[in-house]
């Protein structure tokens, strides 16, 4: 596995925080680093593996990699990201950044965020990608200041609110309920109804957004979940399939294998022996 130094990225030892814009973000095998980093997806579709749990990743998701995480980056389709590396203990902290952090589970996870937060995130991703290649002492200071907007603007970004979001935004939120739910019965319609779009036009948002059907991007998820379980539960085959969304165990193998290659039970096992 490739381990990313951060004397290879920041452009010295006193350097607190920097930027890798990927436009766009090509497939990157297995990895980890010795810091810390904000993935912002500004545009395309594309499957992050994070600790060996596949996610489908899109525009306006952001998510959050500590030092001690494993990822990469898989059938990329026009992803373009905005990393943002950082080293915690050499952090200016003039306010608590932890208030305005999300919970652990959910910066691993990732979020969506509005368009209009996204636009302030990219000028100030903007920003800091010219002070962090500068040698002064002042850009140091300011790439402290620009980071600490940019986690209060992505605190604040978060779609929360359905009455006020665009129809981009609701389609968004729609694959966030997706994300959220996806354990639940749902349907185009029971999601459509929950955004306040028809269900023909978010089936073909979503496709747009994830280059993927409504049903087979809630499979992606489902399949996702399951991963994590099989890696580190010894709860049985039927009960994971329960657990993900599915009534039927069969069903649940069928769909594993047709997206993973090969069978739960199997998989397990592999990843057991290895």
């Amino acid at each position: 596995m490739i381990r990313l130094n951060s004397k290879d990225f920041f452009l010295d030892s006193h350097s607190a925080v920097t930027t890798e814009l990927r436009a766009p973000q090509l497939p990157y095998p297995e990895h980890s680093h010795d810091f810390e980093e904000i993935v912002i997806v500004s545009k395309g579709q594309g499957m992050h593996i994070l600790n060996d749990i596949p996610s489908p990743v899109s525009q306006n998701f952001v998510c959050f990699i500590n030092s001690q995480d494993r990822h990469a980056f898989e059938n990329v389709n026009n992803l373009n990201l905005s990393n943002v590396l950082y080293l915690k203990d050499k952090l200016n902290e003039s306010i608590n950044l932890e208030s305005f952090s999300p919970p652990h589970e959910e910066q691993l996870s990732g979020y969506f965020i509005t368009d209009s937060a996204l636009l302030i995130v990219q000028g100030l991703i903007q920003k800091l990608d010219k002070e962090s290649h500068k040698d002064t002492h002042d850009a140091k200071l300011m790439c402290h200041a620009i980071f600490q907007q940019l986690i209060i603007e992505l605190w604040r970004g978060k779609i929360t609110d359905k009455k006020v979001l665009t129809e981009n935004e609701r389609v968004i939120l729609a694959i966030q309920i997706m994300n959220n739910q996806s354990k639940e019965n749902l349907t185009i319609d029971s999601v459509a109804e929950q955004v306040q779009l028809s269900s023909r036009r978010l089936s073909g948002d979503i496709k747009k957004h994830t280059d993927k059907s409504f049903n087979q991007y809630l499979h992606k998820i489902r399949i996702r979940n399951a991963i994590q379980l099989l890696l580190y539960s010894d709860i049985c085959i039927t009960e994971i399939a329960y657990q993900v969304g599915y009534s039927d165990s069969n069903y649940f193998s069928s769909m594993f294998k047709e997206i993973m290659g090969i069978t739960p039970s199997n998989y397990r096992n592999n990843e057991k022996s290895s």
